[in-house]
């Protein structure tokens, strides 16, 4: 259930900034943002990210476990979610399948997942979300949305009352023209909490073959440095 904690994550698509500033205000509709949101997202093709993911668990550490990777999208329904430090794992997933590899032993290792069925449903949700489509998370979260100068601020909570055991609440911070995910950060308690920032976006990026491949994926290596001399 923590893997899936950590999908629900993707569903934001997309520098961490400062939170000191001033507060947020509430805002009593959230609506119109939504359907702004929606509008630019629906023109986004493909999208690739590097993510910095820090977990902070004060009952265990007063420093954060901290991890990194990249975020893969491509229209309709393909996305690829790769930790590439401080261990490597990739997960692959669209709308009729999903694989997992973790690297041991020096080679990549198909993973059996245990919970199949429940990793379809949470890429059905990402893709129709990448596509712009936000009713996906409308039928499944309660938003809300505030603003400050830096950003606009939504915060979503499951419907469902076994997500939400698991993930209270979980906010998405974007740029208030809502061009782009800057952080979303996961709530798992009253004190324990993940978040993830995000940095280097290349929307409209050409991913090389191979680069969803559920079978033998390719490495990232030559992924990102297909991006970095596409015309």
């Amino acid at each position: 259930m923590k893997q899936l904690a950590g999908l629900l994550l993707v569903l934001a698509l997309a520098v961490r900034v400062s939170a000191a500033g001033p507060a947020p205000t509430a805002v009593s509709n959230a609506q119109p943002i939504l359907d702004d949101l929606q509008h630019k997202m629906s023109s986004v093709t493909s999208v690739y990210l590097e993510f910095t993911q820090e977990r902070h668990y004060p009952n265990l550490s007063d420093a954060p476990f901290t991890s990194g990777g990249v975020m893969l999208i491509d229209r309709p329904d393909q996305i690829r979610w790769e930790t590439t430090s401080p261990f490597q794992s990739i997960l692959l997933g669209n709308q009729k399948s999903v694989a997992q590899f973790e690297f041991q032993d020096g080679k990549w290792k198909k993973l059996d997942l245990g919970f199949n069925d429940v990793l379809k449903r949470v890429m059905q949700q990402m893709s129709l979300m990448n596509q712009g489509k936000l009713d996906a998370l409308t039928a499944d979260y309660r938003i809300s949305a505030a603003t400050n100068t830096s950003f606009i601020i939504l915060t979503l909570v499951p419907k469902d009352e076994n997500v939400r055991s698991l993930l209270p609440s979980l906010e998405i911070h974007l740029l208030p023209d809502l061009s782009a995910t800057r952080e979303v950060v996961m709530h798992e308690n009253a004190t324990d909490y993940t978040s993830i920032v995000f940095s280097n976006e290349v929307r409209g990026a050409k991913f090389p073959d191979g680069t969803f491949d559920q079978t033998k994926p390719l490495d990232i290596a030559a992924v990102k440095a297909a991006i970095k001399h596409a015309p």
